[in-house]
Protein backbone atom coordinates (compact mmCIF):
# COMPACT_ATOMS: atom_id res chain seq x y z
CA UNK A 1 0.00 0.00 0.00
CA UNK A 2 1.31 3.42 -0.95
CA UNK A 3 0.52 6.51 1.06
CA UNK A 4 -0.14 9.71 -0.86
CA UNK A 5 -1.02 13.22 0.21
CA UNK A 6 -4.67 12.17 0.27
CA UNK A 7 -5.77 13.97 -2.87
CA UNK A 8 -7.84 12.00 -5.34
CA UNK A 9 -10.27 12.55 -8.19
CA UNK A 10 -13.95 12.09 -7.43
CA UNK A 11 -17.01 12.35 -9.68
CA UNK A 12 -19.05 15.16 -8.14
CA UNK A 13 -21.56 15.61 -10.97
CA UNK A 14 -22.90 13.02 -13.39
CA UNK A 15 -26.35 11.80 -14.34
CA UNK A 16 -26.04 8.12 -13.45
CA UNK A 17 -29.12 7.29 -15.49
CA UNK A 18 -26.94 8.11 -18.55
CA UNK A 19 -23.35 7.46 -17.42
CA UNK A 20 -22.77 5.07 -14.52
CA UNK A 21 -19.53 4.65 -12.49
CA UNK A 22 -18.07 1.13 -12.70
CA UNK A 23 -16.06 -0.42 -9.88
CA UNK A 24 -13.77 1.41 -7.50
CA UNK A 25 -11.14 3.96 -8.53
CA UNK A 26 -7.72 2.41 -9.18
CA UNK A 27 -4.42 4.08 -8.23
CA UNK A 28 -0.94 3.15 -9.43
CA UNK A 29 1.91 4.98 -7.72
CA UNK A 30 4.93 6.31 -9.60
CA UNK A 31 7.17 5.49 -6.62
CA UNK A 32 7.24 3.85 -3.21
CA UNK A 33 8.07 7.22 -1.62
CA UNK A 34 5.49 8.74 0.71
CA UNK A 35 3.32 11.28 -1.05
CA UNK A 36 4.40 10.10 -4.51
CA UNK A 37 2.18 10.88 -7.44
CA UNK A 38 0.71 8.36 -9.78
CA UNK A 39 -2.19 7.55 -12.06
CA UNK A 40 -5.80 7.23 -10.95
CA UNK A 41 -8.33 5.49 -13.19
CA UNK A 42 -12.07 6.12 -12.93
CA UNK A 43 -14.28 3.97 -15.16
CA UNK A 44 -17.78 4.70 -16.42
CA UNK A 45 -20.24 2.85 -18.64
CA UNK A 46 -23.07 4.06 -20.81
CA UNK A 47 -26.38 3.36 -19.09
CA UNK A 48 -28.82 4.90 -21.59
CA UNK A 49 -28.84 7.40 -24.46
CA UNK A 50 -28.65 11.06 -23.55
CA UNK A 51 -26.31 13.87 -22.57
CA UNK A 52 -24.76 14.57 -19.17
CA UNK A 53 -22.08 16.70 -17.64
CA UNK A 54 -19.24 14.77 -16.03
CA UNK A 55 -17.48 16.87 -13.41
CA UNK A 56 -14.50 15.57 -11.44
CA UNK A 57 -12.94 17.28 -8.42
CA UNK A 58 -9.36 16.74 -7.24
CA UNK A 59 -9.53 17.07 -3.47
CA UNK A 60 -9.16 15.41 -0.11
CA UNK A 61 -12.58 13.84 0.46
CA UNK A 62 -12.57 14.46 4.23
CA UNK A 63 -12.01 18.24 3.86
CA UNK A 64 -15.62 19.40 3.60
CA UNK A 65 -15.47 23.22 3.29
CA UNK A 66 -12.32 23.42 1.15
CA UNK A 67 -12.39 24.12 -2.58
CA UNK A 68 -10.86 21.40 -4.77
CA UNK A 69 -7.34 21.98 -6.12
CA UNK A 70 -8.51 21.14 -9.66
CA UNK A 71 -11.79 20.58 -11.46
CA UNK A 72 -12.29 18.73 -14.75
CA UNK A 73 -15.56 19.05 -16.66
CA UNK A 74 -16.74 17.51 -19.92
CA UNK A 75 -20.07 17.01 -21.68
CA UNK A 76 -20.74 13.36 -22.54
CA UNK A 77 -23.15 12.19 -25.23
CA UNK A 78 -24.30 8.57 -25.12
CA UNK A 79 -25.97 7.23 -28.26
Amino acid sequence: MYLTTGYSWEAVEVNQAILRPVGKPEFTSDSTALGAGGVQILRFEAASPGRTALRLAYHRPWEKDVAPLKVFSVQVAVR
